[in-house]
């Protein structure tokens, strides 16, 4: 679940991917869909963004871990041309004892962006 607060706020659900690139990188692709407000009144939008997030602990050596990304999306929003924009964001992951591991993520991309997410929880590493 995200907010995206820029030009208008909104809140999309988002799911999505990511792969290992090297032992502390993973590379994503997410997309979003939800409503924002412009004028008051609710339209649709959405997303795709494609990440890259470097972990501070990629081994599960604490309880939780930092991580810190950057990349590209694509926001669309009714009524209006998409958009490109850069991504900058920042995140916490919880405890991983179970089959998911909780997290929250903070940045800009098309204005400030917060996000709450659950990923799925390898047996090794992060």
């Amino acid at each position: 679940m995200d907010a995206i607060v820029g030009q208008h706020a909104g809140v999309q659900v988002a799911g999505g991917f990511a792969t290992a690139a090297a032992y502390n990188l993973r590379i994503g692709l997410d997309a979003g869909i939800g409503v924002h407000r412009p004028d008051g009144g609710a339209q649709a939008a959405g997303r795709v963004d494609l990440l890259a997030r470097w972990l501070s602990d990629p081994f599960r050596r604490s309880r939780r871990a930092l991580h810190a990304g950057g990349g590209v999306g694509v926001l669309f929003e009714q009524g209006a041309a998409p958009r490109p924009v850069a991504i900058v964001t920042v995140g916490v992951e919880g405890r991983s004892d179970g089959p998911w591991v909780p997290g929250v993520e903070a940045g800009l991309g098309g204005g400030f962006r917060v996000g709450f997410t659950l990923r799925r929880n390898p047996a090794t590493r992060r």
